[in-house]
């Protein structure tokens, strides 16, 4: 994505932090939403996040998110941004 695309977040860290942070209001009442607690964008290439899922004001539980990034802020096209999040694991 462009720079522009990216919704003033000047990083890579500052966007997937805030895309990954979020409040729904549910159809039935109530809300559900997650909150990133921590993150950390390493080597310019991953993205390491731990998030609560949160129900009604209340953590149900922690989660663990990755996503590959591409960070390219130079690139002559425009398009500095992308990423591709992990699938979830499943036992």
């Amino acid at each position: 994505m462009t720079s522009a695309g990216m919704g003033g977040h000047a990083t890579p860290k500052a966007y997937l932090d805030a895309q990954f942070t979020y409040s729904r209001t549910l159809d039935g009442g109530g809300t559900r939403g997650m909150r990133v607690i921590d993150s950390a964008f390493v080597g310019n290439r991953v993205w390491y996040a731990a998030a609560e899922i949160i129900q009604d004001g209340e953590v149900q539980y922690v989660i663990a998110l990755v996503c590959l990034v591409k960070w390219n802020p130079g690139a002559k096209d425009g398009y500095v941004f992308g990423y591709k999040d992990s699938a979830p694991l499943r036992r």
